[in-house]
């Protein structure tokens, strides 16, 4: 696989790739597929159904599919407890199409809608944490 990181700058392919990446989702069949089609595509995957799960997991990711339907409490409780998980991650949102998502910008977080495609999800994940490896923070 050829292409670049979503900043343009570098070139990737799947071996460069490398990165931990966590989803925390409370619907079991979204969470295997997603860890399924990462753990596919090379990445080191895990999946958690809450915060509470999410923190019995090491080491730390490197990145975050953070399901916003978990935000029956406060969402920026839930941000908090997650990013003293692991306070480096770049985190994606997973919202309903037309879901609002309640996160201030200065949070650095970015939304992927549901439904989505998987192979797209992949993707984007392959290209933010190539992005991140290179120093690079991509606008939200």
């Amino acid at each position: 696989m050829h292409s670049s990181c979503l900043c343009g700058r570098f070139p990737i392919v799947r071996a460069e790739i490398h990165g931990r990446v966590l989803v925390v989702d409370d619907e079991p069949l979204v969470r295997w597929a997603l860890v399924a089609g990462l753990r596919h595509a090379g990445f080191d995957a895990a999946g958690a159904a809450g915060p509470e799960e999410a923190e019995k997991l090491a080491p730390p990711p490197d990145l975050i599919l953070l399901d916003v339907g978990l935000w029956g409490r406060d969402p920026l409780h839930v941000l908090e407890a997650i990013r003293s998980i692991a306070p480096l991650a770049r985190i994606l949102l997973l919202a309903v199409e037309g879901q609002a998502v309640p996160v201030p910008a200065w949070q650095d977080v970015d939304v992927i809608r549901k439904p989505f495609d998987l192979d797209a999800v992949v993707r984007r994940v392959g290209t933010t944490l190539a992005c991140q490896s290179h120093g690079v923070r991509m606008a939200v």
